[in-house]
């Protein structure tokens, strides 16, 4: 899995992307690891092996700190082709929780639903985002007024009534298909991460589109528009 797939989040062995307190990109400063999982059956030098470790990486744009909790693997150095493999840690879990948060613009029954969303894809388990991302997209179904029939069908009215955008019609199916799939037990058919990610950003802008830029220009409407009753 690459860098790009892990939301651009940071860990030790990437010490930069996507600050989780501020939302900006940034370099970070990276703390003394702590131990805090073992493997007591694998030993290195007679200590037991250490597969999980939590790390405070400091943003150089806001100055906060963000703990990581991180999984240490191993992997064949790249142009090696025989010998030993090299320990290196990726992140696995973030804290604070990256991009959970909504403005006042979106109503609180769809806002939830994302929130939940995007704190279980923090945690590293894409089918329940997946699934928590299809439900997001029945809430604003209900919201726009298709409350009626299966999803499919209430995507497909809303969809003619020109309540969605073409494209965001196109976004909706793949968040439905992949939905069911992080939904309903299948042995075969996964979810990865960066499928449920995309899903996520998919639910993030139909938010954008469907709420907060219309709530957006109608304030700055109403800012501009001059008050009769001072003339």
């Amino acid at each position: 899995m690459t860098k790009k797939e892990l939301d651009e989040l940071p860990d030790s062995e990437s010490p930069s992307g996507v600050c989780p307190r501020c939302g900006y990109p940034s370099s970070f400063a990276v703390g003394h690891p702590v131990g805090v999982s073992w493997d007591f059956g694998t030993t290195i030098d007679g200590l037991p092996t250490e597969t999980q470790r939590a790390v405070i990486l400091s943003c150089r744009h806001c100055r906060q700190g963000v703990v990581v909790i991180e999984e240490q693997y191993a992997k064949k150095p790249e142009g090696r082709r025989s010998g030993g493999r090299e320990v290196h840690h990726r992140g696995i879990y973030w804290w604070p929780l990256p991009e959970t948060e909504t403005s006042g613009d979106v109503p609180d029954s769809i806002s939830s639903a994302y929130t939940e969303a995007r704190t279980v894809l923090a945690a590293n388990c894409p089918r329940a985002a997946a699934a928590m991302a299809r439900r997001t997209l029945e809430a604003i179904c209900d919201d726009q007024g298709a409350s009626d029939g299966s999803l499919a069908s209430r995507l497909e009215a809303l969809s003619k009534s020109g309540a969605l955008h073409p494209s965001l019609t196109e976004w909706s199916k793949e968040i439905r298909l992949v939905g069911n799939v992080g939904a309903h037990f299948d042995p075969i058919t996964k979810v990865s991460r960066q499928d449920a990610y995309q899903l996520i950003s998919f639910i993030r802008e139909m938010l954008k589109v469907l709420y907060e830029l219309p709530a957006e220009i109608g304030r700055r409407r109403s800012e501009r528009r001059p008050d009769k009753s001072k003339e």
